[in-house]
This record gives C-alpha cells, structure tokens and sequence, in this order.
C-alpha cells in the first residue's frame, strides 16, 4: 500500500509540477501520433479509437461512423471542419494544416485530465462538386476511450451540419 500511495503521490506532484499536458508525455511520448493513411485505413484494434468515412469508402478500416455526403465544395466544407476542430471540448493544438489538399490534424486533449488523441481529418472533392469527409482519432494512453473520439467526430460532424445549415451571413 505504501507503494502504492508513493507513486500515486509522484504523479500528482508530476502532473502539478510539469502540467498534465507535458505529464502525460513524459510517460507516453510525444502527443502527436502523425498523420493517418485514409487510403489504407487500419484500426487499432482497441476500444481507443474512431473511424468515420463515406459509406463503403473505408470498408477495410471498419468504420464506426458513416460520414454524410456534402452539397458544399470541399474547400468550404473545409474551412467549417477547419474552425470547428479548434472548438471541440478539452484544449486543441492543431499540428498541421494544409487547406490545399484539405487535410488537417490536431491533438485535442480531453477537457479535466488532458488526454491526448490525434485527429486526423481529409474532406475530399467529389465528381457531382460536393464533398466527402474522413476524420480519424485515436487515443494516445490506454485500451478504452470512454466514448471520447467518437464523441469528438460526432461534434464536428454536428458542428458541419449546423454551419451548412445556417442562413448566409450578411
């Protein structure tokens, strides 16, 4: 028990002392997990992670969300995604944006504890002048997530939705 209480105590003083973003990767490694390959979609096999695509489009990913198709060009579906990453629960740090070829990730942290997950989105142009988009998150620490990527993807999904919803801004 005495042990137990000493690294307990260790880590509170860890996580006080160096913060719990920089906490979490000195015990696991950098944040960032790089960038995913939605042409060769691979899980992790945990229950820490979420794949959304367009239907039949990540079919050996096994995706767990089917992504909606869009009416809107790919570079105003990604400007919305763009700006809604950056509003998801927890802190967000975007680590790379490319609005050419529309892909952008960021690790967002979950809101109290700061866990890390790697985003990965990909909105991809479509022959009809719409647009198709991939997202990908995956946790960084432990086997189970608690729901939070999938969270995440259905809030920018959602997010998406309602700003090509809205009435245009005067």
């Amino acid at each position: 028990m005495a042990a137990l209480a000493l690294v307990l105590l260790l880590l509170v003083g860890a996580f006080s002392f160096y913060g719990r973003e920089e906490s979490w990767a000195l015990l696991f490694g950098p944040a960032d997990l790089g960038p995913y390959d939605f042409a060769a979609p691979v899980r992790t096999g945990k229950l820490n992670d979420m794949l959304a695509c367009p239907d039949g489009a990540c079919a050996k990913g096994e995706p767990g969300i089917i992504t909606p198709h869009y009416a809107a060009p790919a570079a105003a579906v990604f400007d919305i995604a763009s700006k809604a990453v950056r509003k998801l629960p927890g802190k967000v740090a975007v680590i790379g944006i490319n609005p050419i070829n529309t892909r952008l990730r960021a690790v967002v942290y979950s809101p109290n504890i700061r866990i890390p997950s790697t985003l990965s989105v990909m909105v991809q142009p479509t022959s009809d002048g719409g647009s198709d988009i991939f997202l990908y998150s995956r946790s960084q620490i432990g086997y189970y997530d608690m729901g939070r990527n999938a969270a995440d993807i259905e809030a920018l999904l959602s997010a998406i939705e309602a700003e090509l919803k809205a009435p245009p801004k005067p």
